[in-house]
């Protein structure tokens, strides 16, 4: 049996401390950038902190060597019998989730009869001023939920034409312009008796070793790699028939090294400037740009651990394995541990698309987007 590398504090629905969970029988957290993590932890159904894991609204703060991997809401849970070896599983979102279930309002200080005042609320600076007061107006003044920002230190390249909101979940207008001017967004739980989660951002390290096969760091690995599926965007902006502008993007270098076209069109009817249509188009382009990644099992040592020396997620990260070597960026890391084997460490650097249900999610997350855009329009 090995010991957890794991601190697991369970929280009522008003952040009040309830209890420790010293000796799970498994966790498995997966932090991600720019997006939501997910966690899930298995216990004796008799555990002391079973009553609290009940509770609707508790919540998890997990920390990992001491400093804190993630918290959020437990919104799942389940059971396995017969009650003299049960076990209860509860599953977390990452506190991230709320730029996903909150909308962006036209008028967000205003009461709902009065959203007609203006067609779109519209962000313009740098990435950090933008994401800051989105949330702080959406979040925080229009919705009262305990979320605080961190004093603003303008990170972030200046967002082109910057963000509008009509009713659109906060994420899907937020990203991908957030993370194309270099910053990533967190959403944690703060100190106790604070009472609130912290919203800040950070800019993404570089982490300035490469991992190996020879440097004995990568037990296990897979890789993948698919060409692009977009070298030429149209995006039609608002507006009905002849009105409607319509702006393209092409990438000729890709055209070139694979000899081939393919085209799509980029539904963006919140923009109402030929400016902001081309931004959409090139927006388009790059999402249609070929992904490769690799999924990598880490051996960890005392001198080589996630979370130091700067590999976390969103750090920009360099693998060479055999002939390929590929620097992107470390978009989720799946934490696992058990009693009987410790910690196993899974970073997936880059994109790979070979999984059914990321594959399934992005086009689900591209339709949802897509139609959203449509009901709000005018």
């Amino acid at each position: 049996m090995q010991d957890s590398p794991f601190l697991i504090k369970v929280y009522d629905k008003n952040f009040n401390f309830k209890a420790f969970v010293g000796d799970p029988i498994s966790l498995v957290v997966t932090p991600r950038f720019n997006q939501t993590g997910t966690a899930a932890l298995v216990v004796d159904l008799d555990h002391h902190a079973a009553p609290y894991l009940l509770e609707d609204g508790a919540r998890l703060v997990i920390f990992l060597r001491g400093q804190q991997l993630m918290s959020g809401k437990i919104h799942r849970r389940s059971a396995e019998g017969p009650s003299v070896d049960g076990t209860l599983t509860v599953y977390l979102r990452d506190d991230f989730r709320l730029l996903h279930q909150v909308l962006g309002w036209p008028v967000p200080a205003a009461d709902i009869t009065a959203q007609g005042t203006s067609e779109y609320a519209t962000y313009t600076g740098n990435a950090e001023t933008i994401a800051k007061a989105v949330i702080d107006a959406n979040i925080r003044l229009r919705l009262g939920m305990p979320v605080a920002m961190a004093t603003n230190q303008n990170r972030g390249a200046t967002v082109p034409d910057g963000v509008k909101f009509r009713f659109h979940p906060l994420y899907e207008q937020l990203f991908p312009a957030i993370e194309q001017a270099g910053i990533g967004i967190t959403m944690r739980q703060g100190a106790d008796g604070t009472g609130y989660i912290l919203c800040d951002v950070f800019v993404p390290p570089v982490f300035n070793y490469t991992l190996t096969e020879d440097s004995g760091l990568i037990a296990s690995w897979s890789w993948t790699d698919e060409d692009p599926t977009a070298t030429r965007v149209v995006a039609g902006g608002g507006g009905e028939g002849v009105a409607r502008i319509f702006r393209r993007a092409t990438n000729t270098t890709l055209e070139t090294a694979h000899r081939d076209v393919v085209e799509d069109f980029q539904d963006a009817r919140d923009a109402d400037t030929a400016a902001l249509v081309q931004t959409r188009a090139t927006e388009g382009l790059t999402e249609g740009e070929p992904k490769a990644g690799f999924a990598v099992q880490l051996s960890e040592s005392a001198n080589f651990q996630y979370g130091k020396n700067g590999l976390v997620v969103g750090a920009q990260v360099t693998i060479s394995i055999g002939a390929v070597t590929r620097t992107d960026i470390l978009r989720e890391v799946t934490l696992s541990y058990t009693r009987d084997q410790g910690l196993v460490t899974t970073p997936v650097v880059g994109d790979i698309r070979d999984s059914p249900d990321r594959t399934i999610a992005n086009f689900l997350a591209r339709l949802k987007k897509g139609i959203n855009d449509l009901k709000v329009s005018k």
